[in-house]
């Protein structure tokens, strides 16, 4: 048994999928599929010092990402 912990809401044939879910022994799975195919990726991190460091690592990376396309964004909308 797993728990879905994310599902993208954006659109699917536009930019594809990505699904995070939690099962019953608290590994992490994150999969991901490509709108222009039929390719689904998946990756799993374990529930222990290791899995949880990528997993900070992954989150730093986001909002790393997010900080910086706004300010490119709000760059972008003053001209």
């Amino acid at each position: 048994m797993s728990a879905d912990l994310y599902s993208s809401e954006i659109d699917e044939t536009k930019h594809g999928f990505l699904l995070i879910e939690m099962n019953v022994h608290c590994y992490l799975r994150i999969m991901a599929g490509d709108a222009s195919s039929d390719d689904i990726g998946s990756f799993s991190l374990p529930s222990n010092q290791e899995g949880w460091k990528e997993a900070e690592k992954i989150i730093a990376s986001l909002q790393e990402w997010v900080q910086h396309s706004k300010s490119i964004t709000k760059q972008i909308d003053k001209k």
